[in-house]
């Protein structure tokens, strides 16, 4: 608080002595436009606003109102459509699922038409080129040509994000400690992300030709899109701050904080910024070596066959009881663990290291970087601003959720659709919405900030899609032999390796940034000098032994070098000629390189394709750990468009995903250990399928928003784990009360809501005992149930969290949890219900049900003693919960932040869909 206190008066201090520029600058009158849409409704939502861009006159108007904090509130001291998108979120909690009507979606949403209902202003960048802004700020862009359409894209998307646009391209190419500040987290960000997309300048600059040289004319099409996109964002910048002027009346007032002046863009920040991006959202797998040290571990503790049962076990790779959203089998990843096999490379547990990319040269003061991304359990990076930080997973990031129902469970016989991507909540948005019109193009939506040369996430003339991460297997662990280039004997510390028997030099650079003081740091002047080291598989993380002999530790990631390349897919679904139907949907998606689930609607159809460059392995090496480099052992090709999950109109009538397993068969990446009995989206899917049980069908678009918002609140967790602990502790006196309130919160759906915001969640003392029986410190009931076989040390040193929990204030929750299942897979089983396919091994009380009583009846009693300790208190009855702990606290990215929001597990950028039309097929 402190910190962000003197942060304050810096601010204030720095910005105070614009305003005065932009006195007598007014808004436009409104003019009215036409509205609706020929094929049905639609409508959308993008917390907190649309206008994300803050000058030094509105940030004077946001610290009048809030001096300390700079809280943006709309209708007090926020600017026009900064945070107006943010009530309409946090309204939707307020009204009961199932009292949801079409009439509430006009004022929880907001219309996702093509026309502006009113105009509130309009430009003219260059000819051929208009710009409409509505009511929410949204852009409306217009183009005599494409490439008209393109420049406009560029041009909008600055004005709504053109700091936040800057951060990104500047932490893609590991340079974020130069321009946002010299931070021990910026350092770091930078750092990680040279380990995982480095690029020299050459080579970020070619990314873009080398991908429209893969795709022809469609590919040449491209490039020129994209330096029209460049130089919109190019123009843009040079109206807002003229000559590179960071005190101009309209710049954004980060650049003057941070002493920064506008650089112009290039080809190459779109590579970095894609690289970013795409390295957080689509990718999946290169957790081997963690996976290859916990194996190492059971092993010591069982023996090989044992140990390999039990990594299977907990593994969950293929459980028949995992929810699936496609129905249809089919078959990718590999069987149970075989570390037997030839290409299999087990690096020594305690073998000697040196450091791989990323390590700090030349007296630079920077920490080597760990393998905490290899492992399974990597730690979250951060990007320090001015007013906050930016949290970025440097694993897989698996969120968003669709439901889409099919015409044969609808009244009306026609699909309606919910969905929409979870990609966390910053002011501003990562996301950034447009609407772009023209020669071969027509859609509106979202779209990553700086890569939105198209619409991601969005909809067509009438057709909408969106996509949930999928995670799936495209980063593989290669363990290179080291060498010497000039002969003699290897150590870790060699830079060459092993290509066909003779020694190949890695390719050696130096990444050099400098930084100076400025708001965010005021540390000296310094200069940073890192290492990056490169074969021809791709990135070293680190350098180790197998067996004794030196080896290399490489990520070798499909996309890599190629991250610019899916482009050409977002460019076939913004293309009303291309996209018609379901069919001509799944091949556009079919050429997106990263690994997502993507989902189509219309009028008809509903359908889902999971993309990804997925590579084909040789059958010597393991899916689940690091393998050698070389022919015998190196990816033998892609998994072809037709072998990908896909499937369109289910016979069980709906698609459902919220980052759950794609289909039966299609086993878990290495780095996805949660694809288990319980997972998040059995929510969605439950509510669902009780809703359309009995030849029900669903009335209208308003109760599929009522599903979605009933699971939005719900504690899966609790929901399908309590039932099986409390069987198994069954009537003890000793907890009778504490039972009594979780049996109470159960029957009710295990919600964590506060509808009428007086401030408490309804079962509160539930809430209370169940958050601390889960975890408290190294405590854990899900640690208390696998104990019973592992013992203490085993159990704590699985790579896996043990909860996934609304206090982490991201709203996202109960997702990608192994933990969840354990619980509920073997009890269920010690109770002698049915479980699908059972573990090899029982582990609660070692498989003994009246030992498991004891343990868990001592673990409960543990809990509510701890919590009624905490609180003062003597009894349940009188327990509490503070509920802004689960709040929603959207990171700053800028100079103003917004207010904490309820908690609600809800995609941020949400659509709703009800076609009734279509374009003659």
């Amino acid at each position: 608080m402190r910190r962000q206190v003197r942060r304050a008066a810096v601010w204030t201090a720095a910005l105070t002595g614009a305003v005065s520029v932009l006195a007598g600058v007014s808004a436009p009158a409104t003019q009215a436009a036409g509205s609706g849409d020929p094929y049905g409704a639609l409508w959308n939502i993008l917390p907190p606003g649309q206008s994300g861009s803050v000058n030094a006159a509105q940030f004077a108007q946001v610290a009048a109102g809030d001096p300390q904090n700079r809280v943006a509130v709309d209708g007090e001291n926020a600017p026009p459509n900064f945070a107006d998108q943010l009530e309409r979120y946090d309204k939707l909690t307020r009204t009961k699922p199932s009292a949801l009507t079409r009439a509430d979606l006009d004022t929880l949403y907001k219309h996702e038409n093509f026309t502006p209902e009113q105009v509130k202003d309009e430009a003219t960048p260059r000819a051929g080129v208009d710009i409409k802004w509505d009511q929410f700020g949204v852009p409306y862009v217009t183009g005599t040509t494409y490439d008209d359409v393109m420049f406009g894209a560029g041009y909008a998307a600055t004005h709504d994000r053109m700091f936040l646009m800057d951060v990104l391209r500047h932490a893609g190419q590991a340079k974020l400690a130069e321009f946002a500040g010299n931070t021990p987290d910026n350092v770091h960000m930078d750092q990680e992300q040279l380990r995982s997309a480095y690029y020299t300048p050459q080579e970020a600059q070619g990314q873009l030709a080398k991908a429209a040289a893969r795709y022809g004319a469609e590919g040449r099409k491209m490039l020129h899109a994209a330096d029209a996109f460049i130089a919109g964002i190019n123009a843009a910048q040079d109206a807002l701050c003229p000559g590179g002027s960071p005190a101009a009346p309209n710049c954004p007032a980060e650049y003057a904080l941070l002493q920064k002046q506008p650089q112009p863009w290039t080809r190459a920040d779109i590579t970095y910024v894609a690289s970013l991006v795409g390295g957080i959202f689509g990718k999946g797998g290169g957790a081997e070596l963690g996976n290859a040290r916990w194996l190492e571990r059971l092993t010591n503790r069982f023996g090989a066959t044992r140990g390999r049962q039990v990594y299977d076990d907990l593994r969950e790779k293929n459980d028949p009881d995992a929810p699936t959203t496609a129905s249809v089998r089919t078959p990718y990843g590999g069987g149970p663990v075989d570390p037997g096999r030839p290409g299999v490379a087990l690096p020594d547990l305690h073998g000697r290291t040196a450091p791989g990319t990323g390590a700090p040269l030349d007296g630079t003061a920077a920490p080597v970087p760990g393998v905490g991304d290899l492992t399974g359990q990597a730690a979250t990076a951060h990007l320090d601003l001015p007013q906050g930080r930016i949290d970025v997973p440097i694993a897989s990031h698996g969120m968003s959720n669709a439901i889409l129902v099919g015409g044969k469970l609808t009244k009306s016989g026609k699909p309606l659709t919910v969905f929409g991507p979870q990609t966390g909540y910053y002011t501003p948005q990562l996301l950034t919405e447009e609407v772009l019109v023209g020669p071969g193009i027509k859609a509106r939506g979202v779209a990553f900030a700086g890569t939105n040369l198209f619409v991601q996430l969005g909809r067509g003339v009438d057709y909408a899609w969106s996509a949930t991460s999928a995670s799936n297997d495209l980063v593989d662990t290669v363990v290179e032999r080291l060498c010497k280039p000039g002969g003699g004997t290897p150590t870790v510390h060699s830079t060459g390796y092993l290509v066909g028997g003779r020694c190949r030099p890695m390719r050696r650079n130096t990444d050099v940034e400098h930084t100076t003081p400025n708001a965010t740091s005021t540390a000296p002047p310094a200069t940073y000098t890192f290492l990056v080291l490169r074969t021809r598989h791709g990135i070293v993380q680190t350098r180790t032994t197998v067996h004794g002999r030196p080896v290399a530790i490489v990520l070798q990631r499909s996309t890599y070098g190629h991250e610019v390349d899916s482009v050409i897919g977002f460019s076939r679904l913004n293309n009303p000629h291309y996209v018609h139907n379901a069919a001509s949907f799944q091949k556009a998606v079919g050429a997106i390189d990263y690994t997502f689930n993507w989902f189509y609607t219309d009028d008809r159809d509903i359908s889902y394709y999971s993309s990804g460059l997925l590579p084909v392995r040789s059958r010597l090496v393991d899916y689940d750990l690091p393998h050698w480099a070389g022919r015998r052992y190196d990816w033998q090709g892609w998994l072809p468009f037709r072998d990908h999950v896909h499937q369109t109109n289910p016979s069980r009538g709906y698609l459902v995903s919220w980052n759950n397993k794609t289909a039966p068969g299609f086993a878990a990446a290495d780095d996805v250990w949660g694809y288990g009995s319980v997972y998040r989206s059995l929510a969605l899917e439950n509510r669902l399928r009780a809703a359309t049980r009995g030849g029900r069908k669903i009335g209208d678009i308003a109760q599929v928003v009522g599903i979605m918002s009933g699971a939005a609140t719900q504690d899966s967790r609790a929901r399908y784990t309590l039932p099986y602990l409390l069987a198994v502790i069954g009537n003890d006196p000793k907890t009778r009360a504490a039972r009594a309130a979780l049996r109470s919160w159960l029957a009710a759906g295990a919600p964590r809501v506060d509808r009428d915001r007086d401030g408490h969640y309804g079962h509160e003392q539930a809430i209370a005992i169940f958050d601390d029986w889960w975890q408290s410190g190294r405590s854990s009931v899900a640690y208390d149930v696998l104990r019973g076989r592992l013992g203490s040390r085993l159990t704590h040193q699985l790579p896996q969290a043990v909860d996934d929990h609304p206090r982490l204030g991201r709203g996202s929750a109960w997702n990608g949890v192994a933990w969840y299942g354990y619980v509920n897979k073997d009890l269920r089983d010690l109770l002698g219900r049915h479980v699908r396919a059972p573990y090899r091994f029982r582990y609660c009380g070692d498989g003994s049900l009246s030992r498991c009583r004891a343990t868990l009846r001592a673990s409960l009693a543990a809990a509510v003693a701890r919590v009624e300790k905490q609180q003062g208190v003597h009894s349940v009855a009188k327990l509490t919960y503070d509920k802004s702990q689960d709040d929603i606290r959207s990171v700053t990215a800028g100079a103003v932040g917004v207010r904490p929001i309820d908690w609600q597990n809800r995609p941020t950028f949400q659509q709703v869909v009800e076609y009734t039309g279509h374009r003659p097929r």
